[in-house]
């Protein structure tokens, strides 16, 4: 930590100031109207409430799509402080990806100026920290969050090959994205050199350490998980997909992201012009001898680890399984503009303004916390103005999209029954079209109330008399 700060002395203050008040500024614009509340987040919400109220100290966070593989629960034990902070609302959750994104942009200047130079740095971490595809990425408030942060310090520990570094940020895996674990292969290339059994000692306890809530889970349940994941490679229908067809796939969604860090989301025409310039790019580098043997060796094994795994995993892909390829992109583009200073006071002012003007004009998603939460505080005032003991609540929606309310419920301290009890119905609609009538509206959403006449009392008391099933009704993706 003493060399850390240290090494800062060495570094302009202004620029990283000034690139620091940038990145935070399109992570913090609007965060309130920008929270699109929804069922990850109520499912964080869902887990934080079982460890503070119902005092489970758990070892495991939400599951995965893949069934029997869950995420670590470290995130939701550092999402504690902000419920507190709050008073268990959910809003004070943003505060934790706005924390993430600032240390990541000054891990990626701290990273890269000391492998590739202060022009290096400011170029990287400006890319980096006003960027829209970036920005958006981090605002989401789950464990995916970290990987853009956790890939920042990997490069770093592969620069350095050290054994203590590698094994903090592998016990972290679990934690944050399971796709990381792909890179362990790489991690091992780095360190092949001959060990002695001490140097093993401390980063093995480290791991160890820091593994134990997955190692007690493992030998609690049988090793389910690692079962889970084994049998993972035999269970969707991408499985039957040329492989050449599935490497293509891969290749797509890794262009998708070049094009969502850079610029926009791409039509059909322009779709490969910024991947084939990153492309060119990185040609560029290494026959300039910009980029060492070694160099070289991490981009491309980190690139093509990523897609031989994708291509061979019959998992259906997303976006964000290649997150951590965008480390890469990034340092490749900085590196480039950084031999062509006229070019990048050109592009990277024009690339700033670009980037918050696709913020500030995006439109709004008023389906998020502001109207869900304002949804939730209308039905509870209208029960407690008929005096209702519970409601009923069902959704005029997609599939999907009746998700993300379990928890406002809970904390607005309204019981609820069975649909299909006597319990007064209300209706959350979305979108408006849905439904012949809407008593409210916030935003996109739409509240139908009961038809007064057909509840009595009686039978409402009898539907109220059990238990309150938003707590004892099953969720998906969550786990007691």
């Amino acid at each position: 930590m003493h060399k850390l700060i240290n090494s800062f002395k060495t570094i302009s203050i202004i620029p990283l100031l000034a690139i620091l008040a940038i990145g935070m500024f399109v992570r913090v614009y609007q965060y309130k109207e920008r929270f699109n509340y929804n069922h990850d987040n109520d499912l964080s919400a869902w887990i934080v409430k079982d460890i503070v109220v119902d005092k489970h100290l758990r070892l495991i966070g939400q599951q995965t799509t893949a069934q029997g593989i869950f995420i670590g629960p470290y995130f939701y034990y550092a999402l504690i402080p902000f419920y507190l902070a709050t008073r268990m609302d959910p809003i004070g959750t943003v505060a934790l990806p706005w924390l993430i994104g600032f240390i990541s942009i000054i891990s990626l200047f701290y990273v890269t100026q000391k492998i590739w130079g202060k022009k290096v740095a400011i170029i990287s971490t400006l890319i980096y920290a006003a960027s829209f595809g970036i920005s958006a990425t981090e605002r989401e408030v789950v464990p995916t969050t970290l990987v853009f942060l956790w890939s920042i310090w990997f490069l770093f520990a592969l620069h350095r090959r050290s054994l203590i570094y590698f094994a903090f940020l592998f016990s972290l895996v679990w934690h944050i994205h399971l796709a990381l674990g792909i890179l362990t292969v790489l991690a091992f290339l780095a360190v092949r050199k001959h060990h002695k059994f001490s140097d093993f000692l401390k980063p093995g306890v480290i791991f160890v350490l820091l593994s134990l809530p997955l190692i007690v889970f493992e030998f609690r349940h049988g090793f389910s998980q690692t079962k889970a994941l084994f049998f993972s490679f035999d269970k969707t229908s991408q499985i039957s997909r040329p492989l050449f067809e599935k490497i293509w796939h891969v290749v797509e969604y890794a262009a998708r992201n070049i094009n969502y860090i850079f610029w926009n989301k791409p039509n059909a025409l322009n779709f490969w012009f910024l991947p084939i310039i990153v492309l060119i790019a990185f040609v560029y580098l290494i026959r300039k001898k910009i980029l060492t043997s070694y160099q070289v060796f991490v981009f491309v094994s980190w690139f093509v680890l990523f897609v031989l795994f994708f291509s061979l995993h019959p998992i259906n892909l997303s976006e964000y399984y290649l997150n951590s390829l965008n480390i890469i992109f990034i340092i490749i583009a900085a590196l480039f503009l950084s031999r062509y200073p006229k070019l990048s006071f050109l592009i990277l002012p024009f690339f700033v303004v670009h980037n918050i003007i696709r913020l500030v004009d995006l439109p709004v998603n008023h389906s998020g916390y502001i109207e869900r939460k304002a949804a939730v505080a209308a039905i509870f005032a209208d029960s407690k103005l008929h005096d209702y003991p519970c409601v009923s609540v069902s959704y005029m929606t997609d599939e999907g999209y009746q998700l993300g309310y379990r928890y406002l419920f809970w904390l607005a301290k309204v019981k609820t029954a069975p649909v299909n009890s006597l319990a007064p119905v209300y209706t959350v609609v979305f979108p408006h079209p849905r439904a012949n009538r809407l008593d409210l509206t916030f935003g996109a959403l739409g509240i139908v109330f009961p038809d007064y006449w057909r509840y009595t009392a009686p039978n409402v008391k009898i539907s109220c008399s059990g238990a309150d099933s938003n707590l004892t009704d099953p969720m998906f993706g969550f786990t007691k």
